[in-house]
């Protein structure tokens, strides 16, 4: 009984083989007629797949068929490097199937050099690839000697392909059962069918003995393709083969018509234009192969690595003698303290590792090459299963995974991953799929032991930033144009240095640090010190505190400030409305100089300011403006040392009398309140958002921030008050106050209001890199989601995000691009109206656009060593590399094209 399922399983598989071909939206009369006009040279010429031969030596025997290449050659017909993958990668990187994204790039790297398919044999590595398009249930019957792909472009710009077995020409021509094959007329499965159905079982039985090794006949009779390595040869026994009648010509039929129509969906397809080099193509599909081809082998839920908030976290690297690549990842994710070994440690070395490790409660074990063995390791794994008892330990195999046969069942790892290559991209790839930067898809392609048997592998999703080439999704060539622009900068005196970071699709495609700290050149910026970001903090401190109050119901844009400060009932704040106080629209002063108030008027001779410089003015605060040198400020106020009420820090050599704060609140709760109110910038209402942040959750705001967003989020250096935890070399200074503190900033926030706060203020005071500040924006571009865990409601990020009142540009605490073309604003103008963001006084720039899910930062210090250093600002340095940004987007001219003006022009540097 069986046999014969097997028999009608074989006749419905290849009904299903020929009705496939009809789904192709092509013109199959056409096809029909080609196939009719064909001698019979011509015809065999289509059905042999020969490899393309650039240098053949006679032009006119190259093959009528298919032009393919040898997939296995993709390199050096792409002209590039062999990467050296492992086999074993490479399967497992396409065992999991959903490669659409890697057949469209080999596919764009064929047809960028002139070749319509590819050719592989069955053993190839990289034939996984089109698992997917593989559908044919005859391949469980027929086993070819290699496939032949035929990419083409639909309707909707996507690829498919057109696949089509191909076997070795056979020695044995003729069946020998006696059947005489349909020749179908038109690609009907009604006719294939007919054939089917017409034979007797026994004869059914023996088609299916000779499945194995099909004779020439056989594999015609069912349309199927021919593979020749000597192509003149192959074709001239052929030619003999059917001039002496030994065949009918008319069994090519359906091979001829399945390369003819191959041609044809060639012909109607148009070319997908690319934005990326051949290389930069190549480069790609390698690192997706890398990045697939990893395997999370065993995951106890601790992948992707979350929960940073308690965490204490440390990584040993066997098999480096420095901090590795690897281990730098890690560092871009989380705080991490890094031990590294040459060589498997002695049992003294695990000895003084273990102390030092034993304070950690999650530790990522990186080990390069096949290093386990029970024998020979056994102080190791003891080492290890010590660990184990305190912490989570995270196992990273640089290598063959062959040794991991030995680990015992009850291995001390909660997570196993398996990186087949100890390389820099497979360390910094595997860091990633560690912290949810790149998802975990590889599936194991070989058997290890029973724990670790083929088709093993766990997955996860993407969940925090990646980090990518900028080549990958932007044009290279324009994005370098920031570079001009930084340098540019540089020279002018604009800024001693600048971080520039940019943020595309989930991923760093970007992140570069230009300059030194001052103009005297004696420490670069580094992509990791931080800057005061002035009014940035605004929405990375109160804007995320205040949307947190929404989510959980205390608080409503409609709600007035009295309503949680009790202090401004019967004052002219009473009536003022949190939403309005947001977008600027409440009547507020713009800002308050308040250390102006303290000045010793006592002692004071002459105005505090003139316009004129001269030996009593000469203390330059702007242009044309000067400060009397002879200006002191109230004891009572301040003092140059810390004691009793003097407790407040305002800078390095100053304190302020805590009595003070009190006498700023007076200042603000009796200021001005304009009626009717139009927009107008004032940093006044964030004193009050401190105020009500700490009301409410009974917890300063520096440590509310920290808590709730900046430690789960891996903004490590994101901080108030940074000299508590950082070297004042890893801070950029900003001014040399000569006016007041009589010191350079660095690791002080500049702005008066906050540092007479001590350093807390609503609207000033955080300090962070442009690598921190990409976490918490891409927090608000993932709508309030970030590495798995939800900070912020999704409504509530598009409520603050959006425009909130008519007439007024800005959203709930958030800026948004000027809309009207001949007036500057915050942004540039390719920015959408969707975009959001904010600037700060110190000279930086934070934007978020989720129309192209883009994120811009730039930080600088344009204010040192004086604040009236306005060059940054009136150079549009900010705006023009913004702009050189959207113009390295594909998608953003994909969409100027369709417009008939050209609204913008192109950025130009002028030296």
């Amino acid at each position: 009984m069986t046999k014969y399922i097997v028999l009608l399983f074989l006749i419905i598989v290849f009904i299903i083989d020929i009705s496939a071909v009809n789904k192709y939206p092509v013109n199959y009369s056409r096809i029909d007629s080609l196939y009719l006009n064909m001698t019979l040279e011509e015809k065999l010429s289509l059905i042999v797949v020969s490899l393309r031969v650039d240098d053949a030596e006679d032009v006119n025997n190259y093959p009528l068929g298919i032009n393919c290449i040898n997939l296995d050659d993709l390199y050096e017909f792409a002209g590039v490097s062999d990467p050296m993958l492992s086999d074993v990668m490479i399967r497992s990187a396409f065992l999991k199937g959903e490669n659409s994204e890697e057949i469209a790039l080999v596919s764009k790297i064929l047809h960028g050099n002139h070749g319509e398919g590819f050719f592989f044999s069955m053993k190839s590595p990289y034939g996984l690839m089109f698992q997917d398009e593989v559908q044919r249930a005859s391949d469980f019957f027929l086993e070819p000697t290699g496939r032949l792909v035929v990419p083409f472009v639909t309707d909707s710009n996507n690829y498919q392909c057109f696949v089509a077995n191909a076997y070795e020409i056979p020695k044995q021509i003729l069946v020998s059962h006696q059947i005489k094959f349909n020749v179908l007329s038109e690609y009907s499965s009604a006719r294939e069918f007919n054939y089917f159905s017409s034979l007797k079982w026994h004869e059914l039985q023996k088609v299916l003995q000779e499945y194995e090794a099909p004779p020439l006949e056989f594999i015609l009779g069912m349309g199927g393709l021919l593979y020749s390595e000597n192509y003149i040869k192959d074709i001239t026994r052929l030619k003999r083969i059917f001039q002496k009648k030994m065949l009918p010509e008319n069994i090519l039929e359906k091979s001829c018509k399945k390369i003819l129509l191959c041609k044809e969906l060639i012909r109607q397809s148009s070319a997908v234009k690319d934005f990326r080099s051949e290389s930069d193509l190549v480069s790609v599909f390698v690192e997706n192969v890398q990045k697939k081809g990893c395997v999370l082998l065993e995951n106890k839920g601790v992948i992707p690595i979350s929960g940073f908030t308690g965490k204490k976290i440390a990584s040993l690297h066997i098999g480096t003698d420095g901090v590795s690549d690897f281990q730098k990842v890690i560092s871009k994710y989380v705080s991490c303290d890094h031990f590294y070994r040459q060589d498997i440690p002695d049992k003294d070395e695990l000895l003084t590792l273990k102390n030092e490790i034993e304070k950690y409660n999650t530790v990522i074990v990186g080990v390069n090459g096949d290093w386990y063995d029970r024998d020979v390791n056994h102080f190791l794994y003891t080492f290890l299963y010590q660990i184990s008892e305190r912490a989570e330990l995270i196992l990273v195999h640089f290598g063959s995974g062959n040794k991991l046969a030995h680990l015992p069942d009850n291995h001390p790892f909660n997570a196993i991953l398996l990186a087949f290559e100890s390389g820099k991209e497979m360390q910094e790839i595997a860091g990633q799929i560690l912290f949810g930067g790149v998802p975990a898809r590889g599936v194991l392609s070989k058997n290890i032991n029973g724990h670790f048997p083929f088709g093993v592998g766990c997955f996860t999703n993407k969940s925090r930033l990646g980090y990518v080439d900028a080549y990958t999704k932007t044009y290279q060539d324009t994005l370098r144009l920031i570079d001009q622009i930084a340098y540019k900068a540089i020279r002018e005196r604009a800024t001693p240095g600048c971080q520039v970071l940019v943020a595309k699709g989930g991923d760093v495609i970007y992140n570069k640090a230009f300059g030194y700290h001052t103009y005297s050149k004696k420490r670069k910026v580094s992509t990791s010190d931080l800057y005061d970001i002035a009014s940035v903090t605004k929405i990375v401190s109160s804007v995320p505190s205040v949307m947190k109050m929404v989510d959980e119901g205390k608080m409503e844009m409609s709600d007035s400030l009295s309503k949680f400060l009790p202090r401004l009932q019967d004052t002219n704040k009473q009536g003022v409305v949190i939403g309005d106080m947001l977008i600027h629209q409440a009547g507020l002063q713009s800002w308050i100089p308040f250390y102006l108030r303290t000045i010793d008027k006592e002692r004071l001779k002459g105005d505090i300011y003139s316009k004129r410089y001269s030996s009593q003015y000469n203390i330059k605060v702007d242009t044309r403006l000067y400060m009397n040198r002879g200006v002191h400020y109230r004891n009572d106020v301040f003092r140059h040392s810390k004691s009793g009420k003097f407790n407040v820090e305002v800078s390095d050599k100053w304190y302020m009398n805590y009595e003070y704060v009190d006498s700023i609140k007076l200042g603000i709760d009796t200021s001005e309140v304009t009626e009717d109110p139009e927009y107008r910038y004032s940093d006044l209402g964030y004193y009050y958002i401190k105020d009500i942040v700490e009301s409410v959750y009974h917890t300063h705001l520096d440590k509310f921030v920290q808590d709730n967003f900046y430690a789960p989020l891996g903004a490590v250096k994101t901080l108030y008050k940074p000299l508590r935890v950082y070297g004042k070399k890893e801070i950029v200074p900003t001014e040399n106050d000569k006016s007041w503190r009589k010191e350079l900033l660095q690791g002080f926030v500049h702005d008066p209001g906050a540092a007479m706060l001590g350093g807390v203020g609503g609207h000033a005071g955080v300090f962070s890199s442009a690598e921190d500040l990409v976490k918490i924006l891409q927090m608000y571009l993932n709508e309030g989601v970030y590495g798995g865990e939800r900070y912020l409601n999704e409504e509530t990020i598009r409520k603050f995000t959006s425009v909130f009142k008519e007439g007024n540009r800005r959203g709930l605490g958030f800026d948004k691009p000027v809309l009207e073309k001949d007036i500057s604003g915050p942004s540039c103008k390719e920015a959408s109206p969707e975009s959001y963001g904010h600037s700060g006084f110190t000279g930086t720039l934070v934007w978020v656009d989720p129309k192209y899910d883009l994120i811009y930062i730039f930080l600088s210090n344009r204010i040192h060593p004086n604040q009236y250093n306005k060059r940054l600002i009136t150079s549009d340095v900010r705006t023009n590399i913004q702009s050189v940004i959207y113009h390295s987007l594909p998608e953003y001219w994909e969409e100027k094209s369709k417009s008939e003006k050209d609204e913008y022009p192109e950025i130009t540097i002028n030296d």
